[in-house]
């Protein structure tokens, strides 16, 4: 990542409006490109944050797996009877 900026909003990204050029009609290319580096920055923020987040929530849903399994077993054998 190139640097730390705070994290931008959707609002941030609609209102954004960039200046024009002393030299020339239009916008700012510099502007325009800082802008789409952060947002690009942004992005790969948020897309870490999902990465981490599907790690998290397989990992969770594993666990929970294996722990109703577990149990399953030992009710089964607590409604047979059998002494574990």
């Amino acid at each position: 990542m190139s640097a730390v900026y705070p994290r931008l909003t959707s609002t941030d990204i609609r209102s954004v409006r960039f200046g024009r050029g002393p030299w020339r009609r239009g916008l700012d290319p510099d502007e325009v490109y800082h802008f789409l580096a952060r947002l690009a920055d942004e992005v790969d923020l948020l897309r870490r944050d999902v990465r981490v987040a599907r790690a998290d929530a397989d990992r969770v849903k594993a666990a929970l797996r294996s722990w109703q399994t577990r149990n399953a077993r030992l009710a089964d054998g607590r409604w047979r009877g059998d002494r574990r």
